[in-house]
């Protein structure tokens, strides 16, 4: 991989002499936020190059999630099969218990995603997930990514119950309720069962 970079022999001399990297059987680096640091410094074309050749030397069937990562961060423009094998990696991640993963290769998908009904879908998905994983945040980013594409309205009360849900998280139970009822409201029509829960999140708030 190294010689299709055109990288050297001797190119991280300087860096492992300074004890921030050690090369063995894995690259070490000193400390996570060395690693991190050297990643977000890089040019971005340089990033996607590297991911380029990383998906290139990973071995499609051994380790298609890891290949379809590196492929997702070498690509430039919205690619609907790259995205695809992104979401099937998530669904992945989520059998194996990895939310965190699940989460990410979601988000990525969503960028990758060329169809704006699609992709508000798997926005929807995303924001899900990386509220589960612990980000309300750039959840709710996600949220407000997925109203900018056309939603039917199966979709539009789950975007508008998890966003009650994240708000309530965030103790902010006053803006919650009024989301929650809509969402409930919304969602007796199309999913009994689901409506039921968000008139229960509903009262939670005000108890």
């Amino acid at each position: 991989m190294a010689e299709q970079l055109h990288i050297g022999a001797d190119a991280a001399e300087e860096a492992e002499e300074a004890g921030l990297i050690e090369f063995g059987a894995q690259v070490r680096f000193r400390h996570p936020l060395v690693r991190s640091a050297a990643y977000r410094a890089a040019d971005p074309g340089v990033r996607r190059d590297v991911h380029r050749a990383l998906a290139e030397a990973t071995d499609p069937e051994s380790d298609s999630d890891r290949r379809a990562w590196h492929r997702a961060h070498a690509a430039v423009e919205p690619d609907e099969a790259l995205a695809g094998e992104l979401e099937r990696s998530a669904a992945r991640a989520q059998a194996r218990g990895g939310i965190a993963a699940e989460a990410a290769f979601l988000r990525r998908a969503t960028e990758l995603t060329p169809d704006p009904a699609v992709r508000g879908t798997r926005a929807v998905a995303a924001a899900q997930a990386t509220f589960e994983a612990g980000a309300p945040d750039p959840a709710l980013e996600l949220l407000a990514a997925a109203e900018m594409g056309p939603l039917d309205e199966d979709q539009h009360a789950r975007l508008v119950r998890l966003r009650g849900q994240i708000i309530f998280a965030r103790r902010r139970g006053g803006e919650a309720l009024p989301l929650l009822l809509d969402a409930a409201g919304r969602l007796e029509g199309i999913d009994n069962g689901q409506g039921r829960e968000a008139y229960l999140e509903a009262l939670a708030v005000v108890c």
